[in-house]
Order: structure tokens, then sequence, then C-alpha cells
């Protein structure tokens, strides 16, 4: 036995409890749970609100799972307010309102004291996705405290947050490497995970349970749900309705879902992130409508109940809690074709369908899809049916702790080696640094317009497909393209196909902005879109013997793309900081 549980062991028997009483959970003499051990949760955030990230409020309901379970969990987070457990933060300029973590000599310190007070004892420590991973690792070696750690984000596509994927996939291993257990969040994610070279993987958690939001949805009265469609499709509930509800950052595409709508329905956008600004500028009803603002998950119930359909574009999910909950209160999901949603979805399409929302017939996808599901709109009780058939599927994190405590409390007595301390520090020092590099170029890019940060292959290809569907905004560049392109004035009209048809293009929203992306001039510019309009998109072609224009795009390109002349970024630049 550890010669550290032998405080706690004297105590007990001081209280007429034994060890026998208390090592396995039961309870003691007088009935109650006794307490199996003090854990050290490590995380950017618990925060059990939409917008917040779906870490936060998986580790919202962990945490409360540990606690029930008799656990004393001392919780570590970059936005707590006492600040003995705060990790501290760095303030990245490209997306300040991202919880990310700053390793350094003063955190290395405070984690190394905690580590080796002794009361209480820490019996693990349980650690999520940081920028100061490697270095707790390490000081979790060096006094001997098991440690348990969560992948719960796909690093190496995190957009903006490193600049080489295989770096992420290095920082994950050396971590799992020295972890006593591996847990991620679907078997998809484990097996890319696996792919990368993270090989000491044990099992994936269980989906968060969500019996708050299905007691929420089914408080909820029919005039409550209808108030609410009516909220999210502006006053027009007659109308199909799509809705992402999330974070709004890069990585999750949500451009992709603007393009991809089909005519005659409605995509609503709630939620809150660093793209804010620019998803607020997409408010467009009945076609699209924003609602911002970070919301609990019970919160979130009436807006399940009120929806046709969940939608999510991103690629860059390891499970999707979001659909999850949906479809326990009976609504299915439109999701694109990727690690995580793979996992809930299947050939049946008892639960939604998925798609590839990148592809150039995406909006044609997206309304194949809804004609297939459409019958679950009517079935909601065979959506839940198949959600609560995923309840069970994989670990729970008081299992994972309750083996690893009882297995690391039975070894050797716990040394400590000062070696690891140093290792730690100097570790945190090169993360620092390259932290402050990262932040140096992200300030340089602001300054001259150019993205050095972008780690998304799938990403920068949408990002080069929607810029060429958007509006140039100056005044000399919009008579550039004037001077560039001809609209076809034909009087060919289209097929009515009702009140829908007074939608602005079928690829872009912008009613200014002819098929190509480039915006037709003066008269001729009236006349196509009344073409657009009416069903019959006008054609656009260039001037003969006239280059197209190279279109280059800033940090939020996403948003304001910018046509400029051909002058891009040498890519021996791009290679050389991806490599540094």
């Amino acid at each position: 036995r550890d010669s550290t549980m032998a405080p706690r062991s004297r105590a007990r028997r001081a209280r007429g409890e034994t060890d026998a009483d208390t090592d396995d959970g039961s309870a003691s003499p007088s009935g109650r749970i006794t307490d199996k051990g003090t854990l050290l949760l490590m995380m950017p955030s618990i925060t059990d609100v939409n917008g917040a990230g779906g870490v936060a409020a998986r580790w919202h309901e962990y945490t409360l799972e540990l606690t029930n379970e008799g656990w004393t969990v001392e919780l570590w987070t970059v936005d707590a307010e006492d600040p003995d457990r705060t990790i501290p933060r760095f303030h990245l300029p490209n997306f300040p309102s991202t919880l990310t973590d700053s390793p350094g000599v003063g955190f290395c310190h405070k984690i190394w004291r905690r580590l080796n007070r002794r009361d209480p004892v820490v019996s693990c420590v349980v650690m999520t996705d940081l920028f100061s991973n490697v270095p707790i690792a390490m000081m979790c070696a060096g006094t001997g405290t098991p440690l348990v750690y969560s992948i719960h984000t796909d690093i190496a596509q995190l957009d903006g947050i490193n600049m080489a994927p295989w770096s992420a996939a290095i920082l994950q291993s050396t971590t799992s490497a020295m972890a006593q257990a591996t847990v991620t969040t679907s078997p998809s994610f484990k097996r890319l995970l696996e792919s990368r070279g993270i090989r000491r993987i044990e099992d994936h958690y269980r989906p968060l349970p969500v019996s708050g939001v299905v007691a929420a949805a089914d408080a909820l009265s029919d005039a409550e749900v209808a108030a609410v469609r009516n909220e999210l499709t502006a006053g027009h509930p007659t109308r199909p309705v799509m809705t992402y509800v999330g974070r709004w950052s890069a990585e999750k595409r949500m451009h992709l879902l603007k393009r991809c709508r089909p005519r005659g329905a409605t995509l609503a956008f709630v939620g809150d992130g660093p793209m804010r600004d620019a998803v607020m500028e997409w408010h467009d009803p009945p076609r699209c409508v924003v609602l911002p603002g970070m919301r609990p998950r019970t919160a979130l119930a009436g807006v399940y109940r009120a929806t046709d359909w969940v939608c999510s574009a991103s690629a860059f999910e390891t499970f999707g809690n979001v659909p999850y909950e949906a479809a326990h209160c009976g609504t299915p999901a439109l999701l694109q074709d990727a690690q995580g949603f793979k996992d809930q979805i299947d050939a049946s399409e008892s639960r939604g369908a998925l798609l590839d929302f990148d592809a150039d017939d995406g909006e044609q996808m997206c309304a194949a899809a809804i004609d297939r599901t459409s019958r679950l709109l009517n079935a909601p009780h065979v959506v839940r049916s198949e959600a609560r058939k995923m309840a069970n599927r994989g670990t729970c994190i008081h299992a994972v702790v309750s083996e690893i405590v009882t297995k690391w409390s039975a070894g050797p007595v716990r040394k400590r080696r000062w070696i690891y301390l140093a290792c730690a520090i100097w570790s945190s020092l090169v993360l620092a640094s390259i932290l402050q590099v990262m932040s140096f170029f992200m300030r340089l890019g602001m300054a001259i317009g150019v993205d050095f940060t972008t780690g998304m292959k799938n990403q920068r290809m949408s990002k080069r497909r929607w810029a060429l569907r958007k509006t140039p905004t100056s005044t000399v560049e919009l008579a550039r393209m004037r001077s560039l392109v001809h609209a076809d004035t034909s009087t060919a009209k289209g097929d009515n196909r009702g009140d829908d048809e007074k939608e602005s293009g079928r690829r872009s929203p912008d009613e200014n902005v002819a098929p190509n992306g480039f915006a037709v001039g003066g008269e001729q510019r009236s006349r196509a879109n009344r073409k657009f309009r009416e069903g019959s998109p006008p054609k656009v072609t260039f001037a003969p013997n006239t280059q197209e224009p190279t279109p280059t795009w800033s940090r939020s390109s996403l948003d304001r793309p910018r046509h400029r002349a051909p002058v891009r970024p040498m890519f021996p630049l791009r290679v050389f900081l991806a490599g540094f």
C-alpha cells in the first residue's frame, strides 16, 4: 500500500471506520458514503452553457458524477474565480475569447507544490487538452501521482492554434505515454488517434448524461414550443427550419451551412463565439436567422423541440453533443460525414443523415437528405429510441479513475524525482516561447492581411471556394470588376416555383452577387438580380484576353474577403513558419 495513504487510513480508524469499508467505496457503519480520495481536475472550463464548448458541458456532468460517487474534486480551470486554482491564461490576438492556458515557471511551481502536499494527498490527476499537458504530465511522474489523460479535441485540425498538424500529434502522444490511462470520446476518434501514433488509449467515454435536457424538454408546453419556433423562423413557423447550435468559430465551417441551405428552408444559428460579429451579418430572415447569446443546456431543450433538424458541417468534432441531446428530444440531425458524427448515425438513417457539405452539389445533397429524413418529423419516438441505445456504450469517468487509483495505491511508495521538475520547467519555457511566436505572427498577419495560423486542410479549401462567392467591397475593386464582367440580359424566364423564388441567389444569400461571385455593375446588376430572383441566373463571362483577378484572404476571409492583384505570400515562407 502507498505510504502516502497512511494518514488518511489513520484518520478513518480514528472515526471507527476500517480500510475494508472505505477502499471499495462502500458505506461506512454510519451508512454514509465515505470519501474515496481527492481528484485534481484540470481543464479550460466546466461552464454548462452553449457557446463554451462541448468539453466544458461534458466535464460539468463528469464533475457531478465523481462527486456523487464519493470523490472530493479539486477543480483547476482557466476561468476559475479562486486564484489558487486558476490556470494562467494566454490571450491569442486572433481568438480573444478562446480559453488558452499559458505555461510558465510559476504555474509549474504551483502544481509541484500542490502535488507534494499531503493534506489532503492527491489520489489522481485528471487532465483534458491543455497547452501545458506535457509539463503537467512530467510533474505527475516526478511526484508519483497517477494521471488520467482525456482527449476531447482534435488539436491537429484546430484552426489557428497550431501551425503544423504533426506538432499536436507529438504533444498528445507524449502526454499519453506518461499517463496511466488515456480515454477519448468516440470509437471513430479513438481509431483516428491510434493512426497518428497515440497507442495507449484504453477506451472511449459514454455520451454525456442528458437527463436534465430531457426533463426540460418534456416540461415544455405546446405553446412554449410554438413560441420558440416562431423565434427561430422570424415569424414564419410553417417553413422547414434547420438549426445550428454551438460555438461560432472557424473550425465549425458554419459558412457551408449557409451555402447549402435549400430553397424554402430557414437556417437558424443559436450560440456564440469568436465569429460573433461575422455571423451577425448573416441575419437575413426568414432565410437566415441569427440568435446570439450563451444559453444553459437545459434552456436549449425548447430549441431542440421547436426545430425540424439540427445541423452541423464541422469535420472537427470528436463526438457531437448537440445532435445527441437533440435526438433525446426527438429531433433528427443533418451532419457532416466525419469523425464523431458517424458513430451516431448509421446507414438506416433513423436519427438523421450524413452528407458532405463541402461538395460542389452540397445544396442538392442537403435537400435530398431533408426529403429522406422528413418521415422522422412525425416519429420522434424512433429518434429517441435510437439515441437511448447509445447511452451505455463506453466507459464512465468514475470507473476509469477508480481502477487507476486502486492499482496505484497497491504499488510502490511514491518518490520525489527532481529531474522531472527540471524537464517540466524546460518544456513549459519552450511552449511559452512558442505561444509568444504565434502571437507575434498573428499580430503581423493582422497588420499585413496574411493568415499564418490556419492548420486545417478542409478549412483552407472551404475558404478558397467561399471567397469566390463573396462581393468585393472596395470601390476601386468594384470598378475594376465591372470592367471585366458582362451579363447576359436575355429575357428568358425561369419556372415559377412559388414565393420562395424571390429569395436571393442559389449559392450565396447576397442578392448583389452573380453566380461566379463577382458583382455586376449598374443597370446590368439590377437586371441580373431581377432574373436571379425569378429563377434564371444570369450568365457572367470575363472579357476576352483578360486575366481573372486572383483573390487573397486575410484572417477574417470567411466574412470579408478582398480581391487584390495576384500577390500571394511566398510558399517557402509558409513552409518555414510551419516547420518553426
